[in-house]
């Protein structure tokens, strides 16, 4: 692990701690969270991807490198307009479960990232259908529904 590298444990003790802060603001700023994670991952890219094709290569490559929260993230679309992105080793539903141990509720911002970045890329309207948890801490499926009418511009 180089210098500025955290550990899970850090990374987990700090997510919590944060969303434990906001209180009765977190789910709120939680979707800011998203929304601001999205915008910082768009201007990284010399185009934004204009399909599903090069959303899932663009947000999988940008999720095993620099914005590496979990062992695995996987992008997926179906022909019926549902998208998931499959997670497994995520540090912050290891935070998320110190929030739920002390009686408070989780917050998962990259669940509003995926659905804002998704949105601006594709000019369509996206909802988050959902998550569901298979097995242990750390793996879920995050759950969308990407509406044919266009949305959102790529300001």
């Amino acid at each position: 692990m180089s210098a500025h590298d955290f550990s899970k444990e850090f990374f987990a003790l700090y997510h919590a701690a944060v969303f434990e802060a906001l209180g009765g603001d977190a789910s709120r700023y939680n979707a800011k969270i998203g929304i601001i994670l999205a915008d910082a991952w768009l201007k990284r890219l010399d185009e934004p991807p204009v399909d599903s094709k090069g959303f899932k290569e663009a947000v999988e490559a940008y999720m095993r490198g620099p914005f590496r929260f979990a062992d695995i993230a996987e992008m997926t679309f179906d022909a019926q307009g549902g998208a998931s992105l499959y997670v497994k080793g995520c540090d912050i539903c290891s935070g998320n479960e110190l929030l739920r141990s002390g009686g408070k509720a989780g917050s998962c911002p990259i669940s509003q990232m995926v659905k804002s970045a998704m949105g601006r890329s594709l000019r369509r309207n996206v909802e988050l259908a959902g998550s569901e948890k298979p097995g242990p801490v750390g793996e879920c499926y995050l759950k969308y529904r990407i509406h044919a009418d266009e949305g959102q511009s790529r300001s």
